[in-house]
């Protein structure tokens, strides 16, 4: 998906490059915030350097109606300019 890549996915964890991330600390920031405050995200780490942004989960509670969709919503959010099914159908994937 343009502007995103997964740089590594494995039970649990999933590390993506964020291009509208990179050289953008603020936003990085409050990305990694309201993501931790998922149910089911167990830890967020980013570099904006990098635009690098990892996840770790429990996938038995994110992939919950409700996870999903608050996990949607904030990418969404952040980045308005991807189109949300889209988006929906490829984390879900890369989950």
């Amino acid at each position: 998906m343009d502007g995103f890549a997964v740089m590594d996915s494995r039970p649990g964890q999933l590390s993506l490059a964020v291009d509208k991330l990179k050289g953008n600390p603020d936003l990085t920031r409050e990305v990694q915030v309201e993501l931790a405050a998922i149910r089911g995200i167990q830890q967020v780490s980013t570099d904006p350097d990098l635009g690098l942004l990892v996840v770790a989960y429990d996938k038995s509670q994110l992939t919950s109606f409700t996870s999903l969709l608050a996990l949607k919503a904030t990418f969404s959010s952040f980045f308005p300019e991807v189109d949300s099914m889209k988006l929906a159908f490829w984390l879900s994937q890369s989950l």
